[in-house]
């Protein structure tokens, strides 16, 4: 039946195969015009990310209308009805959208599996209350059959079974931001993915300035990598808040530190300390013009720094106006100068010698045939060029010192090195901190920047030289509960539409999160301009897992409601171990689950602290290894946490990291307890 299925869809295959031949024979005719190459490179990008997997449905209607849906849309000439229909598609919304009790018009549903262009397994739907009828394959749901896959470490994309809650945020009209929250397992990050997909597709002014995908770490981008190109989407940027910057942090910084670099006062810290480099209002200016002198009073300085403060520019550039408002000034008092000295030398010549030097000049010219004007309605001003004084003087170099004097160029990086290293500076910008605090944000000016730094230097950057030049159309943001109050700041630089997607669950909160629930964490930034969709239905994690984690969760956020799961599974396990068995324990427990479950995605975590100790037990033979700080996003089989009393330990947001840690599973939990050495003696 599989073998009659692939011929049903070698139309939507032959028509694909010519498609990117064309756009392949066009890219090479246009080579030499870089704009129409670089079109169709993006196209045959699209084309090719799209190839696997390309049809995942179809939607047979009460009416016999068939439509297959995929990837992408492709539509023959000969054809009224397209040979395959985008799963963004208004067309294609029934496949999502459609139950028993609301069909929608639908007599089936039909979910398709292809590995390469073959159809592996089909499962239908049948909407209408009608028997199977012949040609219908009705099993297992894709759903359950995609949530009982095995792992791979990387995140697939699950276009073909959204689920109608899901599909209704990702196809949203709304073109502000949007927040979805749910808990462990419930499905943000395939939404937020999916979103992105669809903003590119429907929204073409942001698909214009391109779609940023910002997430918390390496090891998580590494996960999402995959799925926008298999969507058939490859222009999409995905970073972290340091590629953001093009910084590579050489550490991490403590949780308190992070905190406390991370807050709004930073943010008006910097800002002080950069108006405290422009042009103190108490001080003057002199300049060496030639071999004069020239001081400004303290009002032509004000004025020259007010139009330079309020022209809306970031420091350097407005250093540009303060030089030119002072340029300027000084022209004028040069020129005034010196038409009072002409006229002083005229006064004394004619006093003098009782003759008009002026008129009498013009007098010897017109006896030698010359037509000159009048002397008397000449004005000593015109002889003083001040254009070319001016032009003389915004490149002269005593004056160039003179302005780097009072309103130096600055760099980020000297921005916040002066706010961190200083224990002066620090006290004046940074008064209402508590001196345990200040002690605390206290570096040597030699020390690496650290990941905590990044917003700052961002902040500093803005300050200094003004936003960012990329910026764009729409940000989706995975794990947006761990942004801090200057990581917001920094995505609304990049962000001047504010059209965002931010995913996020604050019983999952790090350490340095800028509050406790949404309203907290945006609204000093966007107040309550954003739309909030909560998902309810876990569909990674199973009943057992959950169910025993609600005493956690009821303590770190006991308003929220836990979430429903679809799956059932095995119980979580518990062992203990005391120090100096806990390697072997943690050992003997993988090999047990590799035998058992040989081609599983097994992974250990642990706080981050002991890392070393279980790569050099060569856990890494047996299983990934995955810090609990870094765990937040990740899904895998089977999880082993080590240490879940140390990981609640290591930092302020340690029992929000072991929530993490604990519903990562999507089949097996087992937790291996510490036993201080204490217990053990006793």
């Amino acid at each position: 039946m599989y073998g009659l299925l692939d011929e049903q869809m070698a139309d939507v295959r032959a028509e694909l195969a010519d498609v990117l031949r064309s756009s392949a024979d066009n890219a090479g005719e246009v080579y030499a015009r870089d704009v129409a190459a670089e079109r169709l490179s993006r196209q045959l990008r699209r084309l090719e990310g799209a190839e696997e997997g390309l049809v995942f449905g179809r939607i047979d209607g009460a009416d016999g209308t068939v439509l297959h849906i995929g990837r992408l849309g492709l539509h023959a000439e000969d054809r009224d009805l397209p040979l395959l229909v985008d799963w963004r598609a208004q067309a294609a919304r029934s496949f999502y959208s459609a139950t028993a009790v609301h069909p929608m018009g639908l007599r089936r549903r039909r979910h398709l599996r292809l590995v390469h262009r073959a159809v592996q397994a089909v499962n239908d739907e049948l909407l209408d209350s009608s028997a199977p009828a012949a040609g219908d394959v009705v099993g297992d749901s894709a759903l359950t059959e995609a949530l009982e896959a095995q792992r791979t470490g990387r995140m697939r994309a699950a276009v073909a079974t959204l689920q109608a809650e899901q599909d209704a945020i990702v196809r949203s009209p709304h073109q502000g931001v949007t927040v979805v929250q749910g808990g462990p397992g419930t499905g943000k990050t395939v939404v937020a993915l999916h979103r992105a997909a669809y903003v590119l597709y429907a929204f073409a002014r942001a698909a214009e300035r391109g779609v940023l995908v910002l997430g918390p770490n390496v090891l998580f981008l590494d996960y999402i990598s995959n799925v926008l190109p298999s969507l058939g989407e490859n222009d999409v940027v995905l970073a972290t808040c340091a590629d953001l910057t093009g910084m590579a942090p050489e550490t991490r910084e403590p949780s308190d530190v992070a905190q406390l670099k991370g807050d709004l006062t930073m943010a008006e810290a910097l800002a002080n300390l950069v108006r405290s480099r422009q042009a103190p209002w108490d001080q003057g200016f002199a300049v060496r013009v030639g071999r004069e002198w020239v001081h400004l009073k303290r009002e032509d300085i004000a004025e020259a720094r007010e139009a330079a403060a309020t022209s809306g520019l970031a420091h350097n550039r407005a250093r540009e106006v303060f030089k030119d408002r002072l340029v300027s000034t000084v022209t004028s008092l040069l020129e005034r100068r010196t038409v009072e000295v002409l006229e002083h030398i005229d006064a004394e010549s004619a006093e003098n010698t009782g003759l008009d030097l002026d008129a009498a000049a013009v007098a010897d010219l017109r006896a030698l045939g010359f037509d000159v004007d009048d002397a008397s309605a000449a004005d000593p001003a015109e002889m003083f060029d001040a254009d070319a004084l001016r032009a003389s003087l915004q490149g002269d170099a005593h004056v160039d010192r003179a302005v780097e004097a009072l309103w130096p160029r600055l760099m980020p990086e000297e921005v916040v090195r002066d706010l961190l290293t200083d224990v002066r500076t620090m006290t004046t910008h940074l008064s209402s901190l508590t001196d345990d605090e200040r002690s605390r944000l206290l570096r040597s000016p030699d020390d690496p920047w650290t990941d905590a730094d990044v917003p700052l230097l961002d902040e500093a950057a803005d300050l200094v030289d003004g936003p960012p030049e990329r910026t764009f159309g729409h940000v989706v943001i995975d794990e947006a509960q761990e942004l801090t109050a200057l990581q917001w700041r920094m995505v609304l630089r990049r962000c001047p539409a504010r059209s965002m997607t931010l995913v996020g669950d604050f019983a999952q909160a790090g350490p340095a999160t800028a509050g406790s629930d949404w309203f907290q964490a945006l609204g000093p930034h966007l107040g309550s301009r954003f739309i909030l969709h909560t998902l309810t239905v876990s569909y990674r994690t199973t009943h057992e897992i959950l169910a025993s984690t609600h005493n956690l969760l009821a303590r770190i956020a006991p308003d929220q409601t836990p979430s429903r799961s679809i799956r059932h599974g095995a119980p979580p396990r518990h062992l203990t171990a005391y120090p100096h068995t806990l390697t072997i324990t943690v050992t003997e427990e993988l090999r047990a689950q590799t035998a058992a479950h040989p081609d599983e995605l097994l992974t250990v975590i642990c706080a981050d602290v002991r890392i070393k100790d279980m790569a050099s037990a060569g856990v890494a033979q047996w299983a990934r290894l995955v810090p609990a700080s870094e765990a937040r996003g990740l899904e895998f089989d089977a999880i082993v946490v080590v240490g879940p009393e140390e990981i609640a330990a290591a930092r302020p947001s340690g029992e929000r990291d072991l929530y993490v840690a604990l519903t990562r599973a999507t089949k097996r939990l087992c937790t291996i307890a510490v036993h201080p050495v204490s217990q053990r003696a006793s």
